[in-house]
C-alpha cells in the first residue's frame, strides 16, 4: 500500500515537473521570431526536457516534399545536418511525416523503418528513438526526434504525450517566425524596390526640349513598381534633336538596372556626327561585354533634323514608329531592316533609314506593351487601334500621349496590367 502510494505520489510530481516543462518551454519558444535562433532553442530544449544524449529537427522543404535536417544536437549533429535529406516515408521521421503521427521505437535494430546511413557515417550508436510530428492546423511542417534517454534504456508512452506536446508549441512558434521573417522580406524588397522605382524615374527625361516648331512628350506606366521599358530625347544642336524608346527583357530591378546601363551608354554615344546606326552598333558592342545575365534590349534611336527635314533612324529589333502626315491622316510607312535586339551578338552593324519631314508630322513610338494590352475577353488592342487612336484630329505630342494611354487603360479595364505601357510622341510643324 505505502509502495503503492509513493508511485503515485512519484508519478504525480512527474506530471507537475512535466506540465512546469511545457510552461517554460511555451515562454522560451516564443520569445523570439528570429527562425535561427528559435530552431536552436527548440533543439536545445527538446534534448534537456526528454533527457535525451541527441535530438533533431527536420523540416520539411516545400519544393522537394523532403525532409531537411535543420538542427541537430549532440557530437554529430553538423555532420547529420550538412549530408541528409529524408524523402517522404524513408526511415523513422520520414514515416513519421508522411503518417502524421507520433512513434516510439524502443529498440531500432528490431524496426525495419530505420535508416541507419546517418549511424554508419557519423559513427553515432542509435538505440531508441521517439519521434513526432510537429503540425500546425493538421498540415505537417517538420518532425522533431529524441534520440537515445540519458537515464534509461528506452522512451515510454508517457515521453510520447509529453514530446507531442512540446513539438505542437514548436511548430506553432515556428510558424509565426516564419511569417515574421516573410514580412521583413517583404518590407525589405518593397523598400529596394521603392528606391529603384525612385532612381529610375529620376533617369527618365522629365522636361521636353524646346524647338520651334516642335513638340515633344512621352510616358511610361510599369506593370510592376519597376519597369523595363524607358524613353529619352536630347536636343544635339539647334537643329537637331535625338529620341530613343526601348523595351529591355524582364522586369523588376534587373531590368531597371539594366535599363540606367543602356540609356548610360546611349547618351554616352549619341551625337549628330556619329548616325543613329553606328550609335546602336557602339552601345551594342559594349552591352555584349558587360552582359548581364543574358539581358538584351530592344531600341529604337532616331534623330530628327530640322533644317534638313529629315529622320533618320535605326532600329534593334523594337517596333516600327507610326509616322502620321496631319493634313491627309495618311501613315507613312517605315522601312524595315530587321536588326537584332542589343546586347545579344558582338560586332553588329545597325542598319538606318532616312525619312523627309515636311509639312505637319505627329511620330508616335511604343512599346509592346500597348498594342498587346489585352482585355477580358483576352483580346488586344492592336496596331490598328493604336493608328486609329493617333489619326484623331489635330493631336499634340502630349494629347496623343494622354489619348493613347487612356484608350488602352479603358480597353482593358478589369484585367491585370501584365507589360509596361510607354509611349513617345513628336509633333512636328513647319
Amino acid at each position: 500500500m505505502k509502495k503503492n502510494r509513493q508511485d503515485e505520489l512519484k508519478f504525480f510530481r512527474k506530471r507537475v515537473k512535466d506540465l512546469s516543462s511545457l510552461i517554460e518551454v511555451s515562454r522560451i519558444v516564443t520569445s523570439t521570431l528570429d527562425l535561427t535562433k528559435l530552431l536552436d532553442i527548440i533543439m536545445k530544449i527538446a534534448k534537456k526536457v526528454m533527457r535525451a544524449e541527441a535530438s533533431s529537427l527536420m523540416l520539411i522543404d516545400q519544393e522537394t516534399n523532403e525532409l531537411v535536417y535543420e538542427v541537430a544536437l549532440g557530437k554529430k549533429g553538423k555532420e547529420l545536418k550538412k549530408m541528409f535529406r529524408l524523402k517522404m516515408g524513408q526511415g523513422i521521421a520520414g514515416w513519421v511525416a508522411k503518417n502524421k503521427r507520433p512513434l516510439l521505437v524502443k529498440d531500432v535494430t528490431k524496426d525495419p523503418r530505420f535508416f541507419n546511413r546517418p549511424d554508419k557515417t557519423t559513427g553515432f550508436k542509435t538505440r531508441s528513438i521517439l519521434c513526432v510530428p510537429m503540425k500546425v492546423k493538421d498540415k505537417t511542417i517538420g518532425i522533431l526526434e529524441a534520440i537515445n534517454p540519458l537515464d534509461r534504456d528506452m522512451f515510454n508512452n508517457e515521453d510520447t504525450d509529453l514530446f507531442s506536446a512540446f513539438a505542437s508549441q514548436a511548430a506553432i512558434a515556428i510558424a509565426n517566425a516564419r511569417m515574421h521573417t516573410q514580412m521583413l522580406e517583404k518590407q525589405r524588397v518593397e523598400q529596394e524596390l521603392a528606391v529603384a522605382s525612385q532612381i529610375q524615374q529620376n533617369f527618365l527625361p522629365r522636361l521636353c526640349p524646346k524647338l520651334d516648331g516642335l513638340s515633344v512628350y512621352a510616358q511610361s506606366i510599369p506593370a510592376r513598381e519597376i519597369g523595363g521599358d524607358f524613353y529619352d530625347f536630347m536636343k544635339l544642336d539647334d537643329n537637331s534633336l535625338a529620341i530613343a524608346i526601348g523595351d529591355v527583357s524582364g522586369k523588376g530591378v534587373p531590368a531597371a538596372l539594366y535599363m540606367v546601363k543602356v540609356m548610360t551608354e546611349l547618351r554616352n554615344y549619341a551625337s549628330d556626327i556619329y548616325g543613329p546606326g553606328e550609335t546602336l552598333s557602339a552601345v551594342n558592342n559594349v552591352l555584349v561585354k558587360e552582359s548581364m545575365r543574358g539581358m538584351f534590349v530592344t531600341l529604337l534611336y532616331a534623330i530628327l533634323n530640322f533644317r534638313n527635314k529629315t529622320i533618320t533612324f535605326s532600329n534593334a529589333g523594337h517596333l516600327p514608329p507610326i509616322l502620321l502626315d496631319q493634313p491627309t491622316k495618311k501613315i507613312i510607312p517605315f522601312n524595315e531592316s530587321g536588326n537584332i535586339p542589343l546586347g545579344i551578338t558582338p560586332g553588329i552593324k545597325y542598319e538606318e533609314a532616312k525619312l523627309e519631314i515636311e509639312g505637319d508630322k505627329l511620330l508616335v513610338c511604343y512599346t509592346d506593351g500597348i498594342i498587346e494590352a489585352r482585355n477580358n475577353r483576352a483580346k488586344q488592342f492592336g496596331i490598328q487601334r493604336l493608328k486609329d487612336v493617333v489619326r484623331q484630329e489635330d493631336l499634340s505630342a502630349k494629347s496623343a500621349v494622354h489619348s493613347v494611354i487612356r484608350e488602352v487603360i479603358n480597353f482593358s479595364k478589369g484585367t491585370l496590367q501584365h507589360d509596361d505601357l510607354t509611349i513617345l510622341a513628336v509633333r512636328i510643324k513647319d
